[in-house]
């Protein structure tokens, strides 16, 4: 078996380390079960932060052929609180009916037609665990199993969401997407496949993009083989997360599962239409280098963080929600911006980041207006780590329009797919939308924005500052986005169930304003239960929070 972590369709080699012991794919027919354990790999090369608190503790498999009962190990290091999640298996008998030991839940089961059927249960390890776990089964099958241990995960609700489906005679092992409710959970993926051949084959399994391995096993057999995977990613908002999509190298009948555990105390994204008709100051900023705020972002790393920004230099804070107090001060190192008009954070390839929209036109720092604009893509600092100043690293990536050079103050990054979008800044009230390709290209390679779809904002006769739009964030639950203007608020949401971009056709809700000279910055909290608010003229600069009824 070999550990792989698989980061944008690359495959990492970690470790090779022959399991043909532990429950790796053997040669050998055994009628004995067989089992191992691994810990997870980190990425190699790469400073990734810890966006979920949720780990991969360990990982132990077994198999066994014609028998009524599968026992598998507990994995080593489990401890109270943990989570276990067993992956259970068998071939030709669909009808099969598993019992898991005492104390376990049944999550959900998927199968073919004939050949397979693969089951989830799962259970919080209590202070005293038994050494193994024998599942038992209504008749005599070849059987094949893991159990996994994670860490950090809800002890009283771990299940936020989980998907699967069964595949069909394909090399494709995709699994339904999913919309997680809270935020800094974990993916868990199981692929199961079947095999039948004299020996088992090297490697043919690979997880889901952005997903680390954590074992890839083989019950061999001439005709009723299986093959079987685990697998892991971070994720980080709440919302619609992607389809997990894995692959094989044989097109044979497959299913694949995926379960997101909820971290422990990790906030719940949640929707709703009312919000209160009043605002409350939450507080002044003090942080001297804030001198003309243009954007807000909330952090994904640090609860009650928010960043803040300003137009023509390169300075970012983060302050409280609570009270606009300081918590770190920044710069991005090596970067002169034209004109930084709004930030936005999403997920990355290091975990969770800071994207900075340099997409104005319109700055006193540019006599002459570009056609080339860019999205700064920046690590975030851990500051509950105690990086709270310094120099932050950045990524370039320039662009255009399909259709010449455009004034925007609007950057949004999708929570769960990090789809970038600029919406642009027009006195008509018909803004557009464009997003930059997914997946980006290199650092420093431009590319031509596509664009999405047109935006009608409210018009107020003679009045264009209530149509321009100046700051826009996408919600937690990836349903619907907030919009501000320099005089009001709006809000666009997609019908329940229907796809994000079907919000930028929806009719705008009016929302409390914030009652600012110049509104250009706002934001949701990361439970979705509020919006903040901040204006770039007058000084002091004040944060302002609307909450939801």
């Amino acid at each position: 078996m070999t550990l792989k972590v698989f980061n944008q369709g690359v495959s990492r080699w970690i470790v090779s380390v022959s399991l043909l012991a532990l429950g790796g794919c053997g040669p050998l027919e055994s009628e004995s079960p067989a089992s191992g354990s691994e810990a997870a790999p980190a990425v190699v090369g790469e400073a990734r932060q810890s966006v979920s608190t949720v780990s991969h503790r360990a990982s132990t498999t077994a198999w066994v052929k014609g028998a009524t009962s599968l026992t598998l190990n507990k994995p080593a290091g489990t401890v109270a609180g943990d989570v276990l999640l067993a992956r259970l298996s068998n071939r030709n008998n669909v009808a099969a009916v598993a019992t898991p030991p005492a104390g376990w839940t049944f999550l959900r089961s998927d199968q073919s037609a004939s050949q397979i059927k693969a089951w989830v249960f799962y259970k919080v390890a209590g202070a005293s665990e038994p050494a193994s776990y024998a599942f038992t089964f209504d008749a005599s099958y070849y059987l094949a199993g893991s159990i996994s241990a994670f860490s950090g995960a809800n002890p009283t609700n771990p299940i936020d969401a989980h998907s699967g489906q069964k595949n069909g005679n394909l090399a494709t092992m995709d699994s339904p997407a999913i919309t997680t409710t809270s935020a800094n959970g974990l993916a868990v993926w199981f692929g199961t496949q079947l095999w039948a051949g004299a020996t088992c084959p090297t490697n043919p399994l690979t997880p889901p993009t952005g997903f680390t391995e954590a074992f890839e096993a083989c019950l061999q057999s001439s005709d009723r083989g299986i093959l079987f995977d685990m697998a892991w990613k971070e994720l980080g908002a709440a919302g619609a997360q992607p389809a997990f999509n894995g692959l094989s190298t044989l097109p044979n009948t497959n299913t694949a599962q995926a379960v997101a555990l909820r971290a422990a105390d990790a906030p719940t994204c949640t929707v709703g239409d009312t919000f209160a008709s009043t605002w409350t100051l939450m507080g002044t900023v003090s942080a001297p280098f804030i001198v003309e705020p243009s954007g807000l972002a909330a952090s994904r790393v640090t609860p009650g963080a928010i960043y803040v920004h300003n137009e023509d230099v390169n300075d970012i804070v983060a302050i409280s929600t609570a009270n606009a107090a300081t918590l770190g001060s920044f710069k991005v190192a090596g970067v002169t911006p034209q004109d930084w008009e709004d930030v936005a954070t999403g997920p990355c390839p290091t975990g969770s980041c800071i994207y900075m929209g340099d997409i104005g036109r319109s700055s006193a720092s540019l006599p002459i207006p570009p056609n080339t604009f860019y999205v700064y893509r920046i690590p975030e600092p851990n500051i509950g780590a105690g990086q709270t100043s310094g120099d932050l690293t950045s990524e370039r990536f320039p662009f255009v329009y399909p259709d010449g050079g455009k004034d925007a103050e609007a950057i949004m990054v999708h929570p769960a797919t990090a789809d970038i979008y600029i919406i642009t800044k027009s006195g008509s009230g018909l803004s557009k939308v464009y997003k930059m390709p997914n997946p980006l290209p290199a650092p420093g390679v431009q590319s031509t924005l596509i664009f999405v779809s047109n935006l009608q904002l409210p018009v107020v006769p003679d009045q264009p500052n209530w149509s321009y739009t100046t700051s826009a964030s996408i919600h937690p639950c990836s349903n619907r986005f907030i919009l501000r203007t320099y005089k009001t608020v709006y809000e666009f949401r997609a019908a329940p169930g229907a796809a994000f971009e079907t919000a930028f056709a929806a009719a705008p809700v009016t929302l409390t304003d914030t009652v600012e000279g110049q509104g250009e910055a706002i934001e949701y909290d990361p439970s979705g239960a509020s919006y903040y608010t901040m204006s770039e003229s007058p000084s002091p600069f004040r944060l302002k929070r609307v909450l939801r009824q």
